[in-house]
């Protein structure tokens, strides 16, 4: 072998070598790590939450344009798999982002309750859904995904499979908890004050260190009672620029600074991380601009 083809091979390989042990490094580096991501995806909700290489995805916002474009942002471009699609409830500002998403990435299984809507993106979405043959799981209260990490994403609201018809749309949403070590998370969707006062006539154990806030700050949510129990360092709001409808209202607004509340809002801070390194460490909050 002449001197230059032994160079060329040694080269080549600590080059391969040095690939190899930068996956395993990287592996064993976000082992125990989990992120929380809080999408700005206009008037809607889209929270990713990642450990590793699993991705679980609670709604999309409204368009899927948007939601893919904030994706790409926060996901690495390879990975071009989502395990798990949680929608809260049939409102187009919490699912319209997903048919798109379906078509871009593969998707291995969706979380949602029976309650439905007569609205023609809805019908094409279940209809994907199906011909992707994507898993469904229907969600009650106990259902749960655990992550590589020791992560937990706890199932707290609606209790029963069958939800009564004359249930508001809102109160169907699904209530969820994500718990790392002291650090917890609940995830309320468009829950109103009727249904956060179920959670708390039933006891559930609400409590949590990061409030996502209901129905975007609106006053029908975030009822004093329910804010006490939970009792948040942090409030994020996922909420549009100038919306129509005033979100968030300065009432709720009020209600955290009067509580000494550190708010976020997607409509001010962009894209809000949430880095979680260990379960012993509290999870630290960064913001980034995505527009």
């Amino acid at each position: 072998m002449s001197d230059r083809k032994l160079i060329y091979f040694i080269l080549t390989t600590l080059l391969a070598t040095a690939l190899i042990l930068g996956v395993i490094v990287l592996a064993f580096k976000n082992k125990n790590e989990l992120k929380v991501f809080f999408l700005d995806v206009g008037q809607g909700d889209a929270i990713l939450i990642e450990s590793g290489n699993n991705q679980v995805l609670i709604d999309a916002g409204r368009s899927g344009k948007t939601v893919l474009d904030r994706l790409g942002k926060v996901m690495p471009f390879w990975d071009r798999k989502i395990e798990v699609l949680l929608i809260t409830h049939p409102d187009a500002d919490h699912y319209g982002g997903f048919n798109e998403i379906i078509n871009n990435y593969k998707v291995e299984n969706v979380i949602k309750t029976d309650v439905t809507s007569t609205s023609g993106e809805w019908l094409t979405l279940i209809d994907k859904l199906k011909n992707k043959r994507v898993t469904e799981i229907k969600s009650t209260q106990g259902t749960a995904i655990v992550f590589p990490s020791g992560a937990r994403l706890n199932i707290l609201y609606p209790f029963f499979k069958n939800i009564p018809s004359n249930t508001d749309k809102n109160d169907t949403s699904i209530v969820s908890k994500l718990v790392f070590g002291e650090n917890k998370f609940l995830f309320t969707g468009d829950l109103s004050a009727e249904g956060e006062n179920i959670l708390l006539d039933k006891n559930i154990n609400i409590s949590a260190n990061f409030l996502k806030v209901g129905h975007h700050g609106s006053h029908y949510s975030t009822g004093e009672n329910f804010l006490e129990k939970v009792n948040p360092k942090d409030a994020i709001i996922s909420v549009g620029k100038n919306n129509s409808y005033g979100h968030p209202h300065q009432e709720i607004l009020d209600r955290f600074k009067n509580r000494m509340i550190q708010v976020w809002r997607t409509d001010q801070d962009g894209i809000i991380e949430y880095d979680c390194k260990n379960i012993n460490q509290p999870c630290q909050a960064m913001k980034y601009p995505s527009f």
